[in-house]
């Protein structure tokens, strides 16, 4: 039984790995790759939690650390890409964006007009999915579908 390690990585973890010196995006990435990679190899989301929870992104800078962790998005791996909606949480509005973001520049997809992109930009991905869910589906298989 090796539980008494996971503890004490994790006591590790908390104490001095997420005790971050400059708040710079290399430390921050380094504690979020050790979560990422704990969750995806050990299936514990405790450092994941951890990570979320006790690093402090002060206006505009969890979109911008998301920006930089989730650069090359058509090549990341899953787990990053689950470590990228946690630390999101449940903000639509920054995940709408890098969805939105990476259709229109990396995509360069033609059937979306500068229109059609600021109205997915504007919407309420929760109150659309309440009241017409067939709707939703049909956007996202269609978003799927040109990607």
């Amino acid at each position: 039984d090796v539980s008494w390690l996971t503890k004490r990585c994790l006591k590790f973890y908390k104490a001095e790995v997420l005790k971050f010196e400059n708040n710079s995006y290399k430390e921050m990435l380094f504690a979020c790759e050790i979560a990422s990679r704990v969750h995806y190899n050990l299936k514990d989301s405790r450092y994941v939690s951890c990570f979320v929870k006790n690093v402090t992104f002060g206006g505009n800078r969890k979109f911008v650390f998301l920006q930089r962790y989730m650069a090359g998005f058509a090549e990341l791996p899953k787990r990053r890409i689950d470590m990228s909606l946690a630390i999101a949480f449940n903000d639509l509005n920054m995940i709408s964006n890098f969805v939105i973001s990476y259709i229109s520049s990396t995509l360069k997809c033609k059937g979306l007009d500068d229109n059609s992109l600021y109205m997915l930009q504007k919407m309420d991905v929760q109150k659309l999915s309440r009241t017409f869910p067939s709707e939703l589906n049909e956007l996202t298989d269609f978003l799927a579908a040109v990607s």
